[in-house]
Order: C-alpha cells, then structure tokens, then sequence
C-alpha cells in the first residue's frame, strides 16, 4: 500500500492510497468468496463458485463497492498511521478509481496557529481624560434624581407632569378610560394616543377639553382602527419639576459629603474610574486584535467553526432554559429555523474561534495552565448554582469536553491579564527567556576566563621567547631528532 498526502488551505489534508494490481486482485476476491457464501450463484453450492463467476453474475461494480465497504475504513486507518497530521475529525471519502485503485479521503486535521513574535506587539493605553463639563453633567444627573414634583396653579406645559380623567370613544364604543392617570407631557409622546399630549397642553387645573384623534391602524380592533376617536380629558393636577440647588445641602442629601467641592470630587473620582474600566476592556479586545492581525497564520478547518457555532445555540439554549423558553420557541418567535440561525451565528462563532486559538496559543507560550483540582472545584460551584438544573449541569459537565471547556474558561482570566502586560510591554520574562539570559552571562563570564587564561598564556609565551633569545645559538639550537622530538608535542596541543 503507498500513502501519499497533499496539503490543502484552511487545515484540509488530502490522503491518496494506492493499491498495486496484486493487493487489490487479492482483496476483490475475499469478497466475491464472501458474496458467494451469502447469495446463491446458479450452479454452484455456496461459497463455491469462483471469482470470474461471481463478477460475472454481480456485475464488477457491485463486487468492487462491496470491497471497498469491506476494506474501505481499514485502508483509511493503516494510512492515518503513515501520515504526519494530526486529525481533527473523521475524514469524508471523495474519490475511488479502480483501474489503478485509487482512494482519495479528505481529511480536517487540527487548526494550525503561529501567532509569530506575539511578544513585540504593543498596543498604546490611552485612557479618556474626564474634563470639568462632565463633572458638571454628573451634578446636574444628580439634581434631577433628587428632584421633586410640586403641585402649580398655571396651564400645563411640556415637560410637566398631570393628573387627568380622560374617556375615548369611537360613536358609541368606548375604548378608552381612566381617572386620575399621571403622565408625563412629552414633545410627540405617543401614548396613549399620537398628538394627545399636545392636546393637554394649555390646560388649567379643573379644565377639561373634548377633541378627535385619528387611532393608530396598528394599535387598536380592526373594529375601530383608523378611525376619529372623541376624547374628553379632565386635568385636575399640574406638577413641575423643582430641582434642588446644586449647594451643600444637596451634597449631603447625596451622600456623606460636607460640601459641594467634596461632591465634585468625588463625582470626578467615580468618573475616572468609569473610565478607565472601560478603557481597560476596550483595551484587551485593541490588544488581542493586534496580535491577531500580526499572527503570522491562523488556520482551522470549517468543522471547528460548524462545532464553535454548535456551541453558541447549546449556550444560548442554557440561558433560555433558565427563563422557562425552549430554544425551539424562541426560534419561532423571530422566525427562523435552526439553521437560518446557525447561519447568521456563524460570523461571529469564527471570530470568536480565532480570539480563543490565539488564548490557546498565548497561554501554551506563556506556560499558564489550571491544575485539576481547581477545575473540579470549579465543577462544584457551576453545579450548586444551577440549582434544580444541577444534576443536568453536571451531566454536561462531567465529560472530557466539558472538563476541558471549564478548564478553558478558568485559564481566561490569567491570559487576557498577560495579553493586557505583553500590549502594554509589562510582561514578565518567560522563564526559556531568563535560562538563556542566564547561559549568556555564564557564557560570558567564561569567556572573561579564558581570555584571562589566553593573555596570561601570551604573556608566558613571549617571556620564553625572550628568554630564548638572550641563550647563545648554539646552545639553544637542538639536534633535527631533538627537533622533532620539540615540535611533536606542539603539533598534538594545536590539533
């Protein structure tokens, strides 16, 4: 058998197995004898008739798809054994040539991530500066909190809140009443009625008015809608809004603030705080995008995100439950099918798989890593909240998968603070990082060493030069066999 792969993008592995001419004879007739033993072949006894006979009475291509139903999946795990890929799930069979046997299999194997030098990535912090027109917006949010409605004796007006009787009909069907309804008069309020507002307005308190309003196609009986509704309205309550001056009394009315500069100062305070909250979530998605965009590839095949989308309906079905709505409700609801859902899921599912491949690679490369007893515990705790759903949260749960899902979200949180560090180029060094270091100072103070030894060596060297020199030639020049007898040790210490 001869295994050969070809490389496909998005983390798709072709797989080619070939069979000679010998091995695919010898598996064609295993199951032409096993075809003769379960059929009857016309003048033979069961399990007897030979091969010929059998292609012959079956047709070649009935007896070639039962082999390859036979030896198909074995021929598809011998070559899984040959191949250097790592799969991600079972391979979808594509094409089968028999003459010579063929069998091509397309096989997904796990998404490949190289975030590159993910460490250089800087991303600036910039945390919105709060000016002194926002404190001042917060103190005024303040006032109208704090503000009370007192009762005034002059014609309603927008923005004034009224106490009224009010009865609407159309003829003789009545499709409105109320007594001593509160409303706020508001700049094209709609309700109850588009352009009623407007018609309180300029009331006094114990007047009344009777006028025609058009109702709504949408909002009333097919009876009625569309048509001129009469309306009486009694007003007998005009309230205004009395704001409270912004001084001390209203900083102690707020709080434990002696006075308004005390306020100030903390409403400026809770702002800043507001605001780098924000800045700091905002921050992590800028960081984690721009290690994203300079990854040098994030590969995966199509099955990861279809399992990833999978995974948001299973979530989304989770928070429903808890509401008492099934997911097949909610569906019809906004009507959509399962599928059109999963459709409009998906954009977001992948760009939810490449933020958690890159987590997964971050925290490989970073060496974070939750220990089993912190996600058993971690177990626990989702399971005694659920409540009445514990035991159905723990069968979900208690699977490799879902080990391997809390375990994922465990790790989150210690990832996305070393992504915020890298970004911001606060990261610790990795400890391969501070090893080398290491090496290197090592390294370099052994060079200090031998260069100390070196020179000293030279400095030996020259003195016995020197002192060589100062010895009379003919005493210091040795014999040919003293010479070599001088140099061969020299020659030894070179090599």
């Amino acid at each position: 058998m001869k295994v050969t792969t070809e490389r496909l993008e998005n983390c798709q592995v072709k797989v080619f197995v070939e069979l000679d001419e010998a091995e695919i004879d010898k598996k064609l007739r295993q199951t032409a004898r096993k075809i003769s033993r379960q059929f009857n072949v016309p003048g033979y006894r069961k399990g007897k008739a030979p091969y010929h006979t059998v292609v012959r009475v079956f047709g070649r291509e009935a007896v070639q798809q039962q082999a390859l139903e036979d030896f198909g999946n074995e021929l598809y795990e011998q070559a899984l054994q040959e191949i250097d890929y790592e799969l991600y799930d079972r391979g979808e069979l594509e094409d089968v040539e028999w003459d010579p046997f063929r069998m091509t299999v397309l096989v997904p194997i796990q998404p490949d991530v190289d975030l590159g030098d993910y460490r250089a990535v800087r991303v600036p912090f910039e945390v919105e500066e709060i000016t002194d027109e926002q404190v001042e917006e917060y103190l005024a949010d303040l006032q109208q909190q704090y503000a009370q409605w007192v009762p005034v004796e002059r014609p309603a007006a927008l923005g004034d809140q009224v106490v009224i009787d009010m009865e609407g009909k159309v003829g003789d069907q009545l499709f409105m009443s109320n007594e001593e309804y509160e409303m706020l008069l508001e700049e094209g309020g709609a309700s109850p009625l588009p352009g009623f507002h407007e018609e309180v307005v300029g009331l006094s308190p114990g007047e009344d008015k009777t006028f025609t309003l058009t109702l709504p196609e949408d909002d009333f009986d097919e009876n009625i809608a569309g048509q001129e509704g009469t309306i009486t309205v009694q007003l007998h309550t005009v309230r205004e809004k009395d704001l409270p001056p912004l001084d001390d009394d209203l900083a102690l009315m707020v709080g434990d603030y002696e006075t308004l500069d005390d306020l100030r100062a903390a409403a400026r305070t809770e702002l800043e705080a507001d605001t780098r909250q924000r800045a700091d979530a905002e921050y992590l998605d800028k960081a984690l995008e721009a290690i994203i965009e300079a990854a040098v590839k994030i590969e995966y095949p199509s099955q990861v995100v279809d399992q990833e989308t999978e995974r948001a309906l299973d979530q989304l079905e989770q928070n429903l439950a808890t509401s008492g709505i099934s997911l097949e409700a909610y569906l019809r609801m906004i009507g959509k099918t399962r599928e059109m859902y999963k459709q409009e899921l998906r954009p977001v599912s992948e760009e939810r798989l490449k933020k958690r491949l890159a987590l997964v690679n971050i925290a490989t490369g970073e060496g974070i890593s939750v220990e089993p007893e912190e996600v058993e515990a971690e177990v626990e705790r989702l399971v005694e909240a659920m409540g009445d759903q514990a035991e159905k949260m723990r069968e979900m749960l208690d699977t490799p998968g879902g080990r391997l899902s809390v375990a994922d979200n465990l790790m989150v949180s210690p990832i996305e603070e070393r992504i915020i560090q890298i970004a911001k180029g606060e990261a610790p060094p990795l400890e391969e990082e501070e090893e080398v270091a290491e090496s290197q100072e090592d390294a370099a103070a052994a060079g200090e060493g031998e260069a100390e030894t070196e020179t000293a060596e030279v400095a030996a060297e020259e003195a016995t030069e020197e002192s060589e020199e100062s010895v009379p030639e003919a005493e210091a020049g040795p014999s040919e066999e003293g010479a070599a007898d001088t140099e061969a040790p020299e020659g030894e210490e070179t090599e």
